[in-house]
């Protein structure tokens, strides 16, 4: 990138950080945050706040106080995260055109060992196995011409609430209830109409397709949607009455069935 093409770019930054941030806390604070976003955009792999801190520093020296400014902003801070997802998701809704659609979808987080929050041998669609590994649940806004997360959420296994000791050890509070995966999909979407995102249709895979639950739920708040569902569903068009086929007398095995097993449902 030009000097002019990377000054444009810190300019943007710092306006979209503002939007975000207005009103919530001192200056000081809300300018750690940004150093913080800075460092997670820098070249480097470690992410975590000491190599960011040495990396948005001048001097060696200022690693230190610096580290300090990132550490209260991500851990000791009290941010809005409603109120600050509510502005994220109604900037999206208005600035990207073309959008038209609603996805629920899921990221794994591969993780070495057990004390993470909600870390545990799990299925990860992004790492396409079961490994050990945190789940967070997600909803965005996409069109042709671009897209953008507005909810995420990390899930927690039934294993973690079943231990509150687990739980309170890893921070996690005490109120904090299992919910499966389509439950938080299904609250992601109700904030999402709360802070007034348009009615799009609801796309997802059949991790969540498959829950009925789910596809009712999508139904009542008023959504069409297209979602995966496995081959094993049987679908008959509207109207039709399935019966039981009978099992002619002295005929052994099972009765055959109807077929039509289909990989997408409408709504």
């Amino acid at each position: 990138m030009t000097p002019t093409q990377l000054r444009k770019l810190d300019r943007e930054l710092s306006e979209f950080l503002d939007s975000m941030t207005e009103g919530m806390g001192r200056t000081e604070r809300r300018r750690a945050l940004g150093g913080y976003l800075t460092g997670l955009l820098l070249d480097g792999e470690r992410k975590s706040i000491e190599p960011m801190a040495a990396r948005l520093v001048e001097a060696p020296e200022q690693t230190e106080a610096m580290r300090q400014r990132l550490q209260q902003c991500v851990s000791g801070a009290a941010w809005d995260d409603s109120e600050m997802r509510r502005r994220l998701a109604r900037q999206l809704e208005c600035e990207p055109p073309g959008l038209e659609a609603l996805v629920i979808d899921d990221t794994g987080l591969p993780k070495k060992g057990v004390h993470s929050v909600g870390v545990a041998r799990q299925y990860s669609g992004t790492l396409g196995r079961t490994e050990n590994c945190q789940v967070a649940v997600s909803l965005h806004v996409a069109g042709e011409k671009g897209s953008g997360c507005i909810a995420m959420q990390l899930y927690l296994p039934e294993e973690w609430t079943r231990s509150r000791k687990r739980c309170k050890a890893a921070g996690v509070a005490s109120g904090v209830k299992f919910q499966k995966k389509w439950q938080i999909a299904l609250s992601q979407l109700d904030d999402a109409l709360a802070w007034g995102v348009r009615r799009h249709l609801v796309l997802a895979d059949a991790g969540y397709g498959d829950a009925r639950e789910f596809r009712d739920g999508v139904r009542e708040r008023g959504l069409h949607y297209l979602m995966g569902v496995q081959g094993t569903h049987k679908v008959w068009p509207p109207g039709a009455k399935p019966r039981q086929p009978q099992r002619a007398l002295g005929q052994n095995g099972r009765p055959r069935t109807s077929s039509g097993a289909v990989t997408h449902v409408t709504g």
